[in-house]
């Protein structure tokens, strides 16, 4: 089930350069992690809603946050919101992290930049399950403030590995480099750029471990009525609104 409201924007939080933050009350269906919601602001130069997963999601307070990487037209406008601008937001979509967890063992969450929202929920959702959080972003985060603002959650894994493309504050370089042994996981989940997963899923390949990604695909409409979101699977085309975002690695179709 799925719900659209006019929301009031109440803190928009610059992370960095890059990242940022936007807080709403929430009162429609309760979102799970892994799931999306499509943004549109009252104010906008643009005519499709953006879809975005959920970073931050409380039923208590009905608080529902986003985490945003500025790309272009659309999450430039978001990003320049002001607390009390109204934003159409439509969701959730999708389906779950939850839906592919194993009821205990151990699960690597492996993500690349604004892909540790979805993962960073999960991690929230499922406190007292064995997460390893792997974490790559493109700029380290300056201070503790940032990386506290991203990853939050993470203090709920057992074991967390920060990089950075420059290496600041972290290991230098990707992600997928200091991610060893997944033959040691029960399950993989990964949520990121297509050549960090593309990467992911090959370091997991004939390791007999069951890995899922979250893929990311331009949307128009959530539901999988304009056919605009393919995602190409060894079983056909798919579309990422109705069918994903997560799928199993090992059906995904990477164009090399």
């Amino acid at each position: 089930m799925n719900k659209s409201l006019l929301c009031e924007l109440s803190v928009n939080k610059s992370v960095n350069s890059e990242l940022f933050v936007l807080q709403f009350n929430w009162n429609g269906p309760a979102p799970k992690a892994g799931q999306f919601f499509m943004l549109k602001p009252a104010r906008t130069s643009v005519f499709l809603p953006r879809p975005v997963s959920v970073f931050e999601y409380s039923a208590q307070q009905g608080v529902l946050k986003f985490l945003i990487a500025r790309r272009g037209t659309g999450t430039n406008e978001l990003s320049n919101l002001q607390a009390g601008e109204k934003v159409q937001i439509t969701g959730p979509f999708g389906n779950a992290w939850a839906d592919f967890l194993p009821e205990s063992g151990k699960a690597a969450l492996v993500a690349g930049g604004v892909g540790a929202a979805p993962l960073a929920a999960l991690a929230a959702e499922k406190p007292d399950f064995n997460f390893h959080f792997f974490a790559g972003f493109k700029n380290g985060f300056r201070d503790k403030d940032e990386e506290n603002t991203v990853l939050a959650s993470a203090v709920n894994a057992k074991k967390l590995v920060i990089t950075a493309e420059d290496g600041i504050n972290a290991l230098n370089g990707r992600i997928t480099d200091f991610f060893f042994e997944p033959e040691s996981y029960d399950v993989i989940f990964g949520c990121g750029p297509a050549a960090m997963l593309r990467a992911l899923k090959k370091k997991c390949e004939g390791k007999n471990v069951r890995c899922f990604l979250s893929i990311e695909r331009r949307m128009a409409c959530g539901v999988g009525a304009c056919l605009g979101c393919i995602v190409q699977t060894g079983k056909g085309n798919r579309l990422c609104c109705k069918d994903g975002p997560i799928f199993d690695a090992w059906e995904i179709t990477f164009d090399e």
